[in-house]
C-alpha cells in the first residue's frame, strides 16, 4: 500500500470510528440502565467482584458484567481484575451520594425515550414528537403522570448543581433582597443560592403540584425561613416585589407569543431598579464547539423534541424583552447556558 493511500485509510478509519462513537446509542443506553439500578452506589466503598454487585442491585450476573466491561472502554468503571471493578472519574458521578452525582440526570425517562425514537417527525414539521407519540402535550403528561414528574424534577435537580456554580460564578447578586425563582421547581436552585447568599429571601413560583414538593429541599439547605413557597401559574401572574427574577430553562419552552407572556408579567411586578436573569440557551452561527455553544446547540434540539420550544440568538432575545417590556441590558457567559439580563425598559 503505498504511503498517500495508506494515510487516506487511515484518515477514513478515523472518521468511521469517531462517527460510530457520535452517532452509537447503545453506551447512552446502557449508562441509563446501570444509572437505573444504581451500579455505581455498590463501588463507593472500594472495588468489587461483579457477582456481588448483581446480587444487591438485582441484575444478571453475565449481563452486568458485558453492560459494565462496554462501559470500561469509555472510563465509565474500570476493570480492576477478570471480573473485580472499580470506580473512575466518570462512573463516580453517576453514585448517587456523590456531591456531584448525575445519576438523576441519567436514568431511563420512558417517556422520552419514546419521543426521540420520532424526532424525524419534529424535522418535518418543527413541532415535538413527543405529543404526537403520546397523544397529549408534555406539560399536561407531566401533571398527569406523577411519577415521571418527580423523576423530571430531580434530573433537573442533578444539572442545577453545575448550573448553579456556574451562575454564582459568573453574575454578581451579593446586593440582590428578594430573589425570584420563576419555574423554579422543587427548588434546588433557589435554595443552593439562599444559602450563598446569606442576606437574601426568596420566592419560589411553579405550578402547585411541583412547588408541593420544595420545603424538604430548602430545609436540607438550612434556608427554610428565608423563602416563600407559591403555586400558580406564569402565565397569569408572577410574584411582585423582587429584585432579581431568575427565569432558568423556562423561556426555551415556549413560542414568542407565550415566552413574551411570561416576561411581561415579570416586567409588571418587579421592583424599579430590579432585573430579570434569562439562564437560556443563545444560538450563534458558525462551528464553534466549546461546552456553551455545544450544550445550548444540544438542549435546543430537546426542546424541539419535548415541547416545540427553541433557543434564540441575542438578536432574537432583544425582540422578544422588547415586546415584554423589557431591555436586554448584556448577555453574561456562564460555563453552561449564558444568562440574559435585562431591566424595564425606559
Amino acid at each position: 500500500m503505498n504511503a498517500p493511500f495508506e494515510g487516506k485509510v487511515i484518515s477514513k478509519v478515523a472518521a468511521i470510528s469517531r462517527f460510530t462513537e457520535l452517532a452509537d446509542y447503545i453506551i447512552p443506553f446502557t449508562i441509563r440502565a446501570v444509572s437505573e439500578l444504581k451500579v455505581a452506589d455498590t463501588l463507593q466503598a472500594g472495588p468489587r467482584h461483579v457477582s456481588e454487585i448483581a446480587r444487591e442491585v438485582g441484575a444478571n450476573e453475565l449481563a452486568l458484567y458485558r453492560a459494565m466491561l462496554a462501559l470500561a472502554s469509555k472510563g465509565i468503571f474500570a476493570e480492576r481484575e477478570r471480573g473485580v471493578f472499580e470506580q473512575t472519574e466518570l462512573s463516580v458521578l453517576l453514585a448517587t451520594d456523590d456531591p456531584m452525582s448525575l445519576r438523576d440526570g441519567y436514568r431511563l425517562l420512558h417517556a422520552d425515550i419514546k419521543a426521540w425514537s420520532r424526532f424525524d417527525y419534529s424535522l418535518r414539521t418543527g413541532r415535538a414528537s413527543f405529543d404526537i407519540v403520546h397523544d397529549q402535550g408534555y406539560w399536561d403528561f407531566c401533571s398527569t403522570h406523577l411519577d415521571y414528574s418527580r423523576m423530571f424534577d430531580n434530573a433537573m435537580a442533578a444539572f442545577t448543581k453545575l448550573e448553579y456554580r456556574a451562575i454564582l460564578a459568573a453574575y454578581d447578586m451579593s446586593q440582590c433582597r428578594t430573589i425570584v425563582d420563576i419555574g423554579g421547581g422543587n427548588g434546588k436552585l433557589l435554595s443552593l443560592l439562599l444559602h450563598s447568599l446569606p442576606n437574601a429571601r426568596g420566592i419560589l413560583f411553579d405550578q402547585p403540584h411541583v412547588v408541593d414538593k420544595a420545603r424538604p429541599v430548602f430545609e436540607a439547605q438550612g434556608v427554610a425561613d428565608r423563602c416563600e413557597i407559591v403555586g400558580g401559574s406564569f402565565f397569569d401572574q408572577v410574584p411582585a416585589g423582587g429584585d432579581l427574577y431568575i427565569i432558568k430553562r423556562i423561556i426555551y419552552d415556549w413560542d414568542d407569543a407565550q415566552a413574551a407572556q411570561i416576561l411581561g408579567n415579570v416586567a409588571s411586578v418587579m421592583a424599579k431598579n430590579g432585573r430579570v436573569a434569562v439562564v437560556d440557551p443563545v444560538l450563534t452561527a458558525g462551528n464553534a464547539s466549546d461546552p456553551g455553544t455545544t450544550y445550548s446547540r444540544i438542549y435546543d434540539l430537546l426542546m424541539l423534541a419535548m415541547v416545540s420550544g427553541h433557543a434564540r440568538s441575542e438578536e432574537e432575545s432583544r425582540a422578544l424583552f422588547a415586546r415584554a417590556g423589557l431591555r436586554l441590558t448584556r448577555v453574561v457567559p456562564t460555563m453552561l447556558f449564558p444568562i440574559v439580563e435585562g431591566v424595564k425598559a425606559g
